[in-house]
């Protein structure tokens, strides 16, 4: 699934929402407490609402450019990527994900919920970026207030 959007929020912005998501989910999973400078090829567990564990490797992290990972459960691999570019007034955003099963049920179950669920995902996915968006309107607001 391939999603581009132009943001109305600086890249900076955005990746650092991002990041303090994944350094929360980091800490909530292992007890670490690390920084954005350290997760670049980290790799922690996590469990699943469905029981199953996850194992998470961070591929890339570019501060306001760039984040990326994998996540393994069962034998399914996923692959997300974020790409980020400053335009000026807002940023360019190209979030990437695939998945990949090892069995040919597996592929084949993956394409029919794929087909079915793709749209839904969709949609979560860009009412998070709308999310990000307006809290970074509110932020505006106040400050202009104060």
């Amino acid at each position: 699934m391939r999603i581009e959007m132009k943001l109305t929020v600086s890249a900076d912005y955005f990746f650092n929402n991002l990041v303090d998501s994944v350094l929360y989910d980091i800490q909530t999973c292992t007890g670490q407490r690390l920084s954005v400078n350290q997760i670049a090829s980290y790799r922690y567990r996590k469990m699943m609402p469905n029981g199953r564990l996850a194992h998470y490797r961070i591929t890339a992290c570019a501060a306001g450019q760039h984040y990326g990972y994998e996540m393994r459960s069962g034998d399914r691999i996923w692959t997300v990527d974020y790409q980020l570019t400053d335009n000026g007034a807002g940023s360019q955003l190209v979030y990437n994900e695939s998945m990949h099963s090892q069995s040919q049920r597996s592929q084949a179950n993956d394409r029919t919920a794929g087909w079915v669920f793709g749209w839904a995902h969709k949609r979560r996915f860009k009412k998070m970026v709308h999310a990000i968006e307006a809290e970074y309107a509110k932020q505006l607001q106040i400050a202009n207030i104060n």
